[in-house]
């Protein structure tokens, strides 16, 4: 972390207006934080080139049959866990892949279009991995609070909530796919050019991606490195909670500034939490105003993570920002013939 500088407050206010809404026009993104266009715009291109700050669209729960979302924890032999990490990392299903204390050495989300193509990756690509001792995956049931609804909070609240989307399933098509292919690695990439990588037109990229945002089977996402936004800490929690009170303590739990993640698991623990922290200091402080704010919620493991290598298909770098990309082909096969 040493010569990462944080980012000032017009940068934040910046990432916030476009976590607020990913592909504003820059007019509106200025009016926002009280500039111009052109500055909003130039400003913007200084974040993303850099690696500070990224927009991602991601498969969604509203794209059909790309909703099978699992949580793995990882065991490697202890001199190679990082050089697994970074072998994974270039998977198209392990979505993010983070280094963790706390008991296991990784933390991987990983995505596939089915529960049998889930399978495959865990079984016949993950599990045969050179250094990978053990593994335990959790699938997901319902995300309440994730990426693309969590805010820095340095804009005042405009008291609309951060809810996820509603939900319109949508059969996806071979273009389907790849406009969200090309909506992974630019969230913000314009109709004209979105156009010209599938060979449609215009207008029909227009409609299509609005019909991808609007069903959730697209989460567009405003990312920003971590340490550079004073949040060098990432801790995740495993938590449960009594069967009929699950739903509505997840959904509480999301509403928390710091909480990136909350999600229900059909496994024991049956959530999972995700938080952005200021220092290790604040972790137990955290989780003691968790447990005060949802007091039938249950903590039973924590993990700090001590390096995120991969965040939603973008490579990191140690102090957080994006080097590259990773297309989240969640459809592909996980595993080639003969390997």
């Amino acid at each position: 972390m040493s010569g990462s500088v944080v980012l000032d407050e017009d940068d934040l206010a910046l990432v916030e207006a476009l976590q607020r809404d990913p592909r504003a026009p820059w007019t509106s993104v200025a009016d926002v934080v009280g500039t111009n266009a052109v500055t909003a715009s130039r400003r913007w291109e200084r974040l993303r080139s850099t690696g500070a700050a990224w927009i991602t669209g991601t498969p969604g729960p509203g794209s059909y049959h790309a909703q099978v979302l699992a949580y793995v924890d990882v065991t490697c032999t202890p001199s190679e866990k990082t050089r697994v990490a970074h072998e994974l990392a270039g998977d198209a299903h392990a979505l993010s892949v983070d280094i963790t204390a706390g008991g296991r050495d990784l933390l991987l989300t990983v995505a596939a279009v089915d529960l049998p193509t889930l399978g495959r990756y865990l079984l016949e690509r993950l599990d045969r991995v050179p250094g990978v001792t053990g593994t335990r995956a959790r699938i997901a049931t319902r995300l309440y609070a994730e990426g693309s609804t969590w805010r820095l909070g340095v804009l005042p609240s405009t008291g609309n909530g951060n809810a996820m989307p509603a939900i319109r399933p949508a059969v996806l098509d071979e273009v389907d796919r790849d406009l969200m292919s090309a909506l992974g690695e630019d969230g913000r990439a314009s109709f004209a050019t979105l156009a010209q990588l599938t060979g449609i037109s215009q207008p029909t990229a227009r409609r299509r991606v609005d019909r991808l945002i609007s069903s959730g089977a697209v989460l567009l996402r405003t990312d920003v490195a971590a340490p550079l936004a004073g949040l060098p800490v990432m801790v995740v929690l495993s938590a449960d909670a009594p069967a009929s009170r699950l739903d509505d303590a997840a959904a509480r739990l999301g509403r928390l500034q710091q909480v990136r993640l909350s999600a229900t698991l059909a496994g024991t623990p049956s959530m999972l939490v995700i938080a952005w922290l200021p220092s290790l200091e604040e972790v137990h402080r955290f989780e003691q105003d968790l447990v005060h704010q949802v007091p039938e919620v249950d903590v039973v493991d924590r993990l700090v993570v001590l390096r995120s290598v991969k965040r939603m298909g973008r490579l990191l770098d140690a102090a957080g920002r994006a080097t590259g990309t990773v297309r989240m082909d969640v459809w592909r096969e996980p595993v080639s013939p003969g390997r």
